[in-house]
């Protein structure tokens, strides 16, 4: 059942842009975007997605007076410029840039997968403007779009029936109430400076900080689903709604969509299951971990200064921190979503590790960004959540780019936003697992590396998805710092970072086993 009440975006188009990488629409409107190629303007097609502007390399050539083939069975195309030639593939982040005579070559990363639309492929204009730059040796500038030409179809508004609008201006909301949980967007006039929420007696209580109570109070009643009421009162310097819930009501999480936008979801008791208090204590035994280095085969990840590869720094610290297990843990089980240079697709990891019942899941991979000088350094902690800030998002896409190596990338767009839902709630009952092994780790790590902490942070990946169990996604360093690149690389650090993996996973054996004693 759906009951809408306003207009607001659909939180899930953030959280899809963290936890999804779908296919591109090949029906998707295109414009028109002026470049200045050395002075001389032109025009080329464009798409517009995720803020971002991507240009048609096939119209670029044309501009730059270059040829351009592309290989329908290779996804891929050659433009071949005065100097220099660009070889580019479909959904894929790596541009390759050779001279003329073949024998120097040079990889450059962009921070967003290039698409696909009807056998030409879109650059995302904004990143790739130095590299088009240095291939043609002449000057591009990004001149401007024309919007005019956008088709109405992505002009025009979400509308709503008369009898979906609630009677007032100040606050409405949507409910979408899904069998696996509910979801309350709250969508203001004006901006609120801030907001708390807490849960007493049945009532979820949302204070918004500077906005005034609607001159008619929310009002909702049902006597189906979670959300039994929705109420709104003035209190002083702002207002407080509160949202009555059944009994099947467990969990709940706010989440602040802009200045003006809230998502509430709920967790149903249908789905939250803490079965740690099962008598059959022994399925509950700290007895397997399951590593997973990530990337692997065709898939080489980030690619660093000095050539460094985060596929084989993955591998290395997984293998390294497994024998560490395997030789100190003898009642502990190690299980490798890979144990060599092998891709595995990021479904069948999450697979491996509820097949081989894991207590305890660890992704190992390497950060990077686009430019490598001045790179950000220092490793990062994930844990499986919406990311809550534009740098996790575009984390999370990146290594969730993977998918465009497998052979059915489509299985993905099966997490809807009512997927999600149910995915954050089967994940909830190992969350507080989940962070107290992130807070160990972070603090092992603080103790023996060479590398800084960025924190502990949250976001969406594919890979955590799939696994049924405590879990995170661990970011060793940036391959794109130097310094980062070269500890990371050498034996020291390949050990220290194992070193501390392994204490923290000591640590927390110690913490999860007395938890299930204690329950």
């Amino acid at each position: 059942m759906a009951i809408y009440v306003n207009t607001v975006s659909s939180f899930f188009r953030i959280v899809l842009l963290a936890m999804l990488l779908p296919a591109f629409a090949s029906g998707q409107s295109l414009l028109n975007k002026d470049i200045v190629v050395n002075g001389m303007h032109a025009s080329v097609k464009c798409i517009q997605r995720r803020g971002i502007d991507y240009i048609s390399l096939n119209d670029f050539a044309k501009a730059a007076g270059a040829s351009y083939k592309y290989s329908p069975s290779a996804k891929s195309a050659d433009v071949k410029f005065s100097s220099l030639s660009l070889k580019v593939f479909a959904n894929n982040p790596f541009i390759l840039l050779a001279d003329k005579s073949g024998k120097k070559n040079e990889v450059r990363q962009l921070p967003v997968p290039v698409l696909l639309q009807q056998n030409d492929l879109f650059l995302p204009l904004s990143y790739s403007l130095p590299i088009l730059a240095n291939a043609t040796g002449k000057k591009i500038a990004d001149s401007g779009t024309r919007p005019n030409e956008i088709s109405p179809a992505e002009t025009t508004p979400e509308k709503l029936e008369p009898s979906q609008i609630v009677a007032n201006s100040a606050i409405q909301f949507k409910i979408d109430e899904k069998s696996n949980g509910t979801m309350v967007t709250f969508k203001t006039e004006s901006k609120f400076k801030k907001y708390l929420a807490s849960f007493d007696d049945g009532v979820i209580t949302i204070q918004l900080k500077g906005i005034s109570s609607p001159a008619k109070p929310l009002e909702y009643s049902s006597s189906k689903g979670v959300v039994r009421e929705i109420t709104s009162d003035d209190v002083r310097g702002g207002t407080d709604i509160k949202i009555r819930v059944s009994g099947e009501y467990t969990t709940h999480e706010v989440i602040q969509e802009s200045e003006k936008a809230l998502l509430l979801t709920i967790h149903n008791k249908k789905f939250s299951h803490d079965e740690a208090g099962n008598p059959n204590k022994e399925k509950w035994k700290f007895d397997v971990i399951v590593l997973d280095a990530g990337h692997g085969g065709q898939d080489y990840g980030a690619i660093g200064t000095n050539g460094t590869v985060e596929k084989n720094i993955n591998l290395a610290v997984a293998l390294k921190l497994g024998d560490m297990i395997e030789q100190n843990m003898k009642d502990v089980k190690v299980v490798y979503t890979r144990h060599d240079d092998t891709f595995i697709e990021l479904y069948k990891r999450g697979k491996i590790a509820n097949e081989n019942n894991g207590k305890l899941f660890i992704s190992i991979h390497c950060n990077s960004v686009e430019s490598k000088s001045g790179a950000p350094n220092g490793y990062e902690i994930y844990l499986l959540r919406p990311g809550r800030t534009q740098e996790a998002i575009h984390i999370a896409e990146r290594e969730n780019g993977v998918i465009s190596y497998e052979d059915n990338p489509s299985r993905y767009q099966k997490l809807t936003d009512e997927n999600f839902i149910l995915v954050s709630m089967a994940h909830s009952s190992n969350m507080k697992y989940s962070e107290k092994f992130a807070d160990l780790l972070n603090n092992h790590l603080k103790q023996t590396v060479s590398i800084s902490s960025r924190g502990i942070k949250q976001a969406g990946f594919y890979v955590l998805v799939g696994a049924s169990m405590p879990s995170i996604l661990f970011e060793t360093g940036y391959v794109t710092n130097e310094d980062d690149s070269r500890y990371m690389k050498s034996k020291d650090g390949t050990e220290e970072i194992a070193s501390a993996l392994f204490q923290a996973i000591k640590s927390f054996k110690i913490y999860y086993s007395e938890e299930i004693d204690n329950n």
